[in-house]
């Protein structure tokens, strides 16, 4: 079984002011402590002693690793500038899986072969 668990929510356009600060409150209804980094593209949770991150990565950085996620789900990478990452111990999977859920259907993403909309 792995260690680390990850979700991606596929955006359809680039994650904006606005957009950042619904991650945050995302975040922030999960309860625990919630910080970023200066220029909000990186979110670290930390929830009962445990680490969740979310990070905001341009597709073309992170194409080796989701590229057959992409293939599965039927997007070109010219559709999806960029490409919101979960990421936590395999303890996180279902926080992870749930918080790529909402930052899906909140930003009007692609998750998991389902196309949320907000």
């Amino acid at each position: 079984m792995p260690i680390i668990t990850a979700s991606r929510v596929f955006l359809k356009q680039s994650l904006g002011d606005s957009e950042a600060v619904q991650v945050e409150r995302i975040l922030e209804e999960q309860g625990g402590e919630v910080s970023s980094s200066p220029e909000d593209r990186h979110w670290k949770l930390n929830k009962n002693q445990l680490i969740i991150t979310v990070d905001l990565q341009p597709t073309e950085n992170v194409l080796f690793e989701c590229h057959e996620e992409l293939q599965e789900l039927g997007l070109q990478i010219e559709a999806v500038p960029e490409v919101i990452i979960v990421e936590g111990l395999a303890e996180c999977s279902e926080l992870c899986r749930l918080i790529a859920d909402r930052l899906a259907a909140d930003l009007g993403g692609i998750t998991r072969g389902a196309e949320q909309c907000s």
